[in-house]
């Protein structure tokens, strides 16, 4: 098999630039480098349509890794890694750790397209993950006591959001559960005694878990790669930032239909203060009239003070017993703490009065009724006393009989 292109440095695709150069040089740099090198200049370049095409795309990625903090700073640190792992085939930097090399796909090189083709996108990165996930399986601490879990496929171009996602979220979280015995740095075998056996399988322990920890951030790091560019990703993401500008134009537009509403009903309740302002001083000069037809005498003084007061005086607030003369101060006023803790005052006062009311009118109704029953008692105990037998008559209009007929006799 024919070899293919040695990868090219990120740095040097845009222009030689400095490993330690600034954020801004690196911008700057693919500014000028995409408008020269767009596939439109090609025919300026010698240049094919399709070998342009795949420069600029070069370009792109070059930039996409160096301008995102996290991917440049891995790819510092891999690097050397990252320019090896190009050729098909080649295998990977430690074999004992994994036969798959992941450097070979920290780049947009070894797919084409991103169509679900044997070459596209979809295909190359779904065979790979199927491929580390095997491997887990294949090559599982035999000391665990926990059964190897199938993770969750790529998918292809057409898969279903809550599965992309749940792809993610799992690899994301990726933990090998390899043992990493190739990370020993003793034979605990050969050791003289117990005592540098267990220093040896102390040291070993910990080679064994700082080799486990930098494959599970290669994998990790390598699926944030993938995510960064999967298409399906990118489609949700322009799709939800769609809905959340619209929501935010709902709220705004709401927002401002409140405060026309808001508006609206201040105006209103102002012009029935204005309303009753001017009612209760049309009342006040009535009554002044009155007085001066009544022969009363009213002081110029108090009706120019009178005058002042109502042209200075536009909003009340009746609760709080307060004046305003502007409407900014009363709607600062209204807006207060203190009137809103006064407001619930007086419609605690009120609920209160008109419960006191209820169980008075209550308390009257059934005193009335008591009384009335007392009435009828004693009307009928007074009939009963005045009701004379008849016997007791006739002895008594006997009696009277007998001293008219000793009188006359006298």
């Amino acid at each position: 098999m024919p070899a293919k292109d040695k990868k090219v440095c990120y740095y040097e695709l845009l222009g030689n630039l400095d490993r330690k150069c600034e954020a801004q040089e690196i911008k700057t740099a693919y500014r000028k480098l995409a408008l020269r090198m767009h596939p439109d200049k090609a025919a300026q370049h010698n240049l094919t349509v399709e070998d342009a095409t795949a420069q600029f795309q070069q370009i792109q990625e070059a930039y996409s890794v160096l301008s995102d903090p996290q991917e440049r700073a891995w790819y510092d640190a891999h690097r050397e890694q990252i320019l090896k792992g190009h050729d098909d085939g080649e295998p990977a930097e430690d074999p004992f750790k994994t036969k798959i090399n992941l450097f070979n796909f920290f780049s947009s090189s070894c797919y084409k397209g991103f169509g679900d083709d044997n070459a596209g996108f979809f295909a190359v990165y779904a065979d790979l993950f199927t491929a580390i996930d095997t491997e887990e399986e294949e090559w599982e601490d035999l000391d665990s006591d926990e059964d190897h879990v199938a993770m969750p496929p790529f998918g292809r171009s057409d898969t279903e959001h809550a599965d992309v996602s749940a792809f993610y979220r799992h690899w994301l979280e990726f933990v090998s559960r390899k043992a990493f015995a190739h990370a020993d740095k003793w034979n605990p075998k050969e050791a003289p005694n117990r005592q540098v056996r267990r220093a040896m399988e102390t040291e070993n322990k910990v080679a064994r878990k700082a080799a486990k920890k930098e494959f599970n951030a290669e994998v990790r790091q390598l699926v944030k790669f993938v995510q960064k560019r999967d298409p399906r990703i990118i489609a949700y993401q322009k799709h939800t930032m769609k809905e959340s500008v619209e929501k935010a134009a709902r709220d705004s537009a709401e927002k401002e239909l409140r405060k026309v509403s808001e508006a609206k009903d201040r105006k209103e309740r102002q012009e029935a203060a204005r309303e009753a302002e001017e009612a209760r001083w049309a009342e006040v000069k009535l009554a002044k009239e009155a007085r001066k037809a009544r022969g009363e005498v009213v002081s110029e003084d108090e009706a120019a003070n009178s005058e002042d007061e109502e042209e200075e005086v536009h909003y009340v607030c009746e609760a709080c017993n307060k004046k305003f003369k502007s409407e900014k101060a009363y709607d600062s006023h209204a807006k207060s703490k203190k009137h809103v803790q006064v407001v619930e005052s007086l419609r605690r006062e009120l609920e209160q009065d008109m419960k006191a009311e209820k169980k008075a009118a209550e308390a009257a109704a059934a005193a009335a009724a008591a009384e009335a029953d007392d009435d009828d008692s004693e009307a009928s105990d007074s009939d009963d006393d005045g009701v004379v037998p008849a016997s007791a008559s006739n002895d008594k209009a006997a009696e009277k009989s007998e001293e008219e007929d000793d009188d006359d006799e006298s």
